[in-house]
């Protein structure tokens, strides 16, 4: 399976300043009980949804100490550092990684140090968009959208199949602001179970919230008290 965030993260260097990635960095940490409030209504309605033959539990999760909460299937768990050097071989690796317990299904994140204004997102979205279709091998372009989600996060959306090595990929790559920067977040599975999978993508997609920072220490890499 080839991984397509290493090589988006890739393409995003040529539009962008510059853009980090030290998987050395990632932290799950607990979520403060103010967190939880401003994360429950989210995950209330949409606890528990139907994959194929399973039923996922949804949980809060919380990156970048504290400061952008999202919900995920519970069974998602950070992909070790040895893992994600081996996935993603390339200096543009996600920052943040989750996958699903075969790996078929990963939720990226990525900071970047490029500086923009929310109502400069859509033009950069359409130009990332761009750059995309030009030099990746898209099997099924699903389009572009500009959304606010419902914690008011003005969030861009690239949606696309493209070809992997052994499969079909189906791609969500999400672009949204935090503290004048462009945060990246990607979701992708086989394309074969996408219309499964949309309603994950979708559920972190509204899910996604920039929390107040925490006033306790950081726990160790992959702690969570959930």
């Amino acid at each position: 399976m080839n991984y397509l965030d290493e090589h988006i993260l890739s393409l995003n260097a040529k539009v962008m300043d510059h853009a980090t990635a030290n998987n050395d960095n990632v932290k799950s940490i607990p979520v403060q009980s103010q967190e939880l409030e401003q994360m429950s209504s989210m995950s209330e309605e949409t606890k528990l949804l139907h994959i194929e033959n399973d039923h996922l539990t949804l949980v809060p999760r919380t990156i970048w100490d504290g400061q952008i909460g999202f919900n995920i299937p519970k069974s998602f768990s950070l992909m070790p550092t040895e893992q994600a050097t081996f996935k993603y071989p390339s200096e543009h690796r996600p920052e943040v990684i989750y996958a699903s317990l075969e790996g078929t299904v990963n939720m990226t994140f990525n900071p970047t140090e490029t500086s923009l204004e929310v109502n400069e997102l859509p033009e950069f979205m359409e130009q990332m968009a761009d750059v995309l279709r030009s030099v990746q091998p898209i099997r099924n372009w699903k389009g572009t959208e500009f959304t606010m989600n419902r914690s008011g996060l003005s969030i861009g959306k690239i949606r696309f199949v493209a070809a992997g090595i052994d499969a079909n990929l189906y791609n969500e790559m999400l672009l949204f602001i935090h503290k004048g920067h462009v945060m990246v977040g990607t979701f992708n599975c086989l394309e074969s179970n996408m219309e499964a999978w949309m309603p994950v993508a979708e559920h972190l997609t509204q899910s996604l919230i920039v929390l107040s920072p925490p006033s306790y220490p950081v726990f160790e890499k992959g702690m969570t008290l959930l």
